[in-house]
């Protein structure tokens, strides 16, 4: 067999072994991929082709997967985004106005101090602090108190009440709250409710027992009670905490005149009682002596 003769050459395929000719290296070079990757393709460009395409498609489909992930992941995070975004403003601009509502309240107790004695300013302040925060309960109590300044009663009665609205709802979600059984023990003061007052202030000195004004208002609404002997004990719990508070002082002299005019009316009652009976004994001695004694003979009268 001469050499211009080419030669089948055995090679082994899928299904056993088959022949096919040699490719020259001329015939193979067609094939960019084997002389820049060294890769033989020569007699296998279809089955790489296939690969390939099937490799696209697989990448193509894996893009579309992950850059529909990522855009639901976008429209889930703008969502959430527009949703606490409305309520963190929301949150921020309440807390805003409880700040400027208590800051005005503060500015209206300045101005209806006796030193600056400006109470239409302070029902002005009050007011705008109510606009602010309608549940604010001290603001509507100093409206009520600067209203009583300036002898609009109506308007004060009605700021009173609605304190005291307000400082019961604030009891029951705390009640440890001395300052607001304090005040609510104002409101019902200055409403003439005194025995309510008691009850308040007494709380209040149970929660804070180092409270001197809470024990020298206790012993205010007792007094107007008549309950001298407690009023007693609470102007000297006062005392006791600030000894130079001169209230408490007079107040205190005057609960013990109050407890000795409650014993000199004991003992005048129990005297009068005792009067009264030893005078009910004697008119039932002299009743019983008259019956005792023989009746006169009628006397005749001779003619």
């Amino acid at each position: 067999m001469s050499a211009a003769t080419p030669t089948l050459q055995r090679s082994f395929g899928f299904y056993g072994p088959t022949y096919r000719p040699p490719f020259t290296k001329k015939q193979c070079s067609r094939f960019d991929s084997e002389s820049d990757f060294g890769v033989d393709t020569c007699g296998f460009m279809p089955a790489t082709s296939a690969n390939s395409s099937w490799t696209r498609v697989i990448l193509v489909i894996t893009a579309a997967f992950c850059l529909a992930a990522m855009t639901c992941a976008c429209r889930r995070g703008s969502q959430n985004a527009n949703a606490n975004g409305p309520s963190s403003t929301n949150e921020s601009d309440a807390e805003q106005s409880k700040r400027a509502a208590r800051s005005l309240v503060d500015k209206g107790k300045e101005l209806s101090d006796p030193d600056h004695n400006q109470d239409e300013q302070a029902v002005q302040a009050f007011q705008e602090a109510i606009r602010l925060q309608p549940d604010l309960a001290e603001a509507h109590l100093r409206l009520g108190m600067a209203y009583a300044a300036l002898d609009k009663k109506a308007e004060a009665e009605t700021s009173y009440k609605k304190a005291i609205e307000l400082y019961k709802k604030v009891i029951q979600t705390d009640a440890k709250d001395a300052d607001a059984f304090f005040n609510l023990g104002q409101a019902h003061s200055f409403l003439h409710q005194d025995e309510e007052a008691a009850k308040s202030y007494r709380q209040a000195t149970r929660l804070r027992p180092d409270d001197e004004e809470a024990f020298y208002q206790l012993g205010r609404a007792e007094t107007k009670l008549a309950h001298y002997p407690e009023a007693t004990a609470a102007f000297q719990k006062a005392l006791d905490l600030d000894p130079d508070d001169s209230r408490a002082v007079e107040a205190l002299d005057n609960a013990r005149e109050g407890v000795n005019r409650i014993k000199e009316g004991k003992k005048h009652a129990e005297d009068m009682l005792k009067k009264q009976q030893e005078n009910a004994n004697a008119n039932g001695n002299s009743n019983s002596n008259s019956r005792s004694r023989p009746s006169p003979k009628p006397s005749i009268r001779r003619f």
